[in-house]
């Protein structure tokens, strides 16, 4: 019965004086061989990936507006990912501990594909924040580096900075 379910290939096997037991672990070893590399070939294969750019866009129309502090999120791999939303984790002992931006319709990117999602239109960024990052449908989050997240926030910091600068040059003085 067992020699039902061999290959005629293997049923030569037989007449080589083979027990019929190791060639039926010889056919698991080759199975279970398949399954491995199978597994392995799975767990490999491309996914998506995210790349999250954090950036502030200036309107050249009206430079009395503040910047709009944005987000863009790029599918950089091989297969699509469906985006949920933007989020800016705060530092620890911070309530909340997060601020959450979803998208109103959640993005399915594929591949080289990406959108933006404006965070404010003012350009306001929390002064403890520690990450930002975009989450997927499976959970999984995808940070902006912290070498540009640490750019972002001196960004934030210069425009707070040249908008003070501005509002007090504008502002009459009182003698």
């Amino acid at each position: 019965m067992a020699l039902a379910i061999i290959p005629p290939w293997l049923e030569k096997l037989t007449s080589l004086n083979v027990s019929q037991s190791d060639l039926i672990a010889w056919w698991g070893a080759i199975a279970g061989t398949m399954a491995l590399g199978w597994n392995i070939l799975r767990h490999t294969r491309p996914k998506g990936r995210l790349k999250v750019e954090g950036i502030y866009q200036v309107d050249g129309t009206k430079p009395l507006l503040p910047p709009v502090f944005a987000v863009q999120v790029t599918n950089v791999g091989s297969k699509p990912v469906l985006v949920q939303g933007i989020a800016i984790q705060l530092k620890k002992g911070s309530t909340p501990s997060h601020h959450f931006f979803p998208c109103e319709n959640p993005m399915m990117l594929g591949r080289g594909k990406f959108f933006l999602q404006v965070i404010d239109r003012t350009g306001w960024i929390p002064t403890d924040a520690e990450s930002l990052y975009a989450w997927d449908s499976s959970g999984k989050q995808w940070y902006l580096s912290r070498k540009q997240f640490r750019g972002l926030i001196d960004q934030h910091h210069r425009f707070i900075r040249a908008e003070t600068k501005r509002v007090a040059t504008i502002q009459p003085r009182h003698c």
